[in-house]
């Protein structure tokens, strides 16, 4: 007689360890996946990348209050409180920080090479006209025609 052949299940083992094996599967394509997410090449940050915020309602009124402070520092200079050197330093932040209120230009944080890329020549001028007179040891430049400069940008914007 023959002996009548076993016919094996598909699974000879418990759901316990299917269900174990899958859970163990599914963990390590999650890590790939996160190691993937977390290396992958990120599109470089510049200067067109950066996100723009709302101009301000209310252009006039910017002008008004950047034309004061620039005279209220001109008139701290005057008195002496401050010297030639934090009267440039002084304006360079004032005419940054105007651009970065009318237009959501972040130029109180760019350095002047960073300047050179924007899409703003006027501003990044008279910020190069500013530096050697900030960082220079001995400063000489023309207070009255720095104030001039200044006021002429706040004035003349938008370009």
């Amino acid at each position: 007689m023959r002996s009548v052949e076993k016919l094996n299940p598909p699974i000879q083992y418990d759901l316990f360890w299917l269900l174990v094996g899958s859970v163990l599967v599914l963990m390590i394509l999650i890590w790939y996946g996160i190691v993937f997410w977390l290396t992958r090449r990120k599109k470089p940050k510049s200067l067109d990348n950066l996100k723009r915020l709302k101009p301000p309602v209310d252009l006039d009124k910017l002008k008004a209050k950047y034309l004061q402070f620039i005279e209220e520092l001109y008139q701290r200079y005057l008195r002496k409180e401050i010297d030639l050197r934090e009267l440039h330093l002084y304006l360079s932040l004032a005419v940054r920080y105007f651009a970065f209120e009318a237009n959501g230009f972040p130029a109180p944080l760019l350095t002047l090479s960073d300047l050179k890329r924007a899409p703003y020549p006027k501003l990044t001028k008279l910020i190069g006209d500013y530096y050697p007179e900030e960082f220079a040891a001995f400063s000489q430049g023309d207070a009255r025609f720095s104030k001039e400069s200044a006021i002429g940008f706040v004035t003349q914007w938008p370009f």
